[in-house]
């Protein structure tokens, strides 16, 4: 069985329920060992550079173009940059290699559905910018270099962490990294087939504000009413004067009639 060109290999053991099964990273691997023993292999060097510099190599070998199983170098090599592609980031992919090649995967991410959804998706939405094939005609790459940053570990001023699992719900509240609200509630959203079981659940775990709060919740999100009456709860920590519930965010109306109930013994403020 063939793609393309590129030999579709069947696996040792072959899924009843899909005799047809042909795992790609056989494909990949059986390739790869073809081309790195034919007599005159054809190197391709890759360069994934995202918009704020950084880039990462890759390199592979392909048929020379007068081997007969040169008609498999363009789906293997398209195969490999959509991996790295999407596993890397890029919006820019410079290309040392048969220009042929090149020329295909330049017309590929302009013309085809498949290309520009990737060059959509990856590119301009993710970086800013359409995906762009470069052919490094003297094989000259940009230098390979990575940008780091710290991502988390923010512990300071107040926060609410949330988490939804199969056997229970999760919540947290946290105060320049000491923990001053926890509670774990187990409930089994699986086998509730009512959605009111699991907005009953999630509300009862996200009310705004905790019995424990000393402080101000800000809610910055935007909230659509979408033609409905909302309701947000707001606990109270009678020991506190100073916690309150805030919404800074812009509150719209949507299509049709709608509103905002406030419930709960605690303070909500709109801004």
């Amino acid at each position: 069985m063939e793609n393309n060109g590129l030999n579709l290999t069947a696996p040792q053991l072959v899924p009843a329920l899909d005799s047809r099964f042909r795992p790609a990273v056989l494909a990949n691997r059986d390739f790869r060992t073809q081309a790195r023993a034919a007599r005159n292999p054809l190197p391709v060097r890759l360069a994934f550079e995202q918009s704020d510099g950084s880039v990462c190599h890759f390199a592979a070998e392909v048929f020379a173009e007068n081997d007969s199983r040169a008609a498999a170098n363009f789906i293997f090599i398209e195969r490999l940059v959509k991996f790295l592609l999407w596993s890397r980031g890029a919006c820019r992919i410079h290309f040392a290699g048969p220009a042929t090649i090149c020329t295909r995967l330049q017309t590929h991410y302009r013309d085809t559905p498949a290309g520009q959804f990737d060059s959509t998706l990856i590119g301009e939405r993710v970086y800013g910018s359409p995906i762009r094939i470069l052919h490094a005609e003297n094989g000259h790459l940009p230098a390979e270099r990575a940008r780091t940053r710290a991502l988390g570990r923010h512990l300071d001023g107040c926060r609410i962490g949330f988490d939804l699992g199969g056997s229970d719900r999760k919540v947290a509240a946290v105060m320049d990294g000491k923990v001053v609200f926890s509670e774990e509630i187990p409930w089994d959203p699986a086998r509730q087939p009512d959605p009111q079981y699991h907005y009953d659940g999630i509300m009862e775990t996200l009310k705004f504000g905790s019995s424990t709060a000393n402080n101000v919740t800000t809610f910055q999100n935007g909230i659509n009413l979408n033609a409905a009456v909302r309701t947000i709860y707001a606990e109270d920590n009678a020991n506190s004067p100073n916690d309150r519930a805030v919404i800074s965010g812009v509150i719209g109306n949507g299509s049709g009639a709608s509103g905002l109930l406030k419930t709960g013994p605690g303070v909500l403020v709109l801004t």
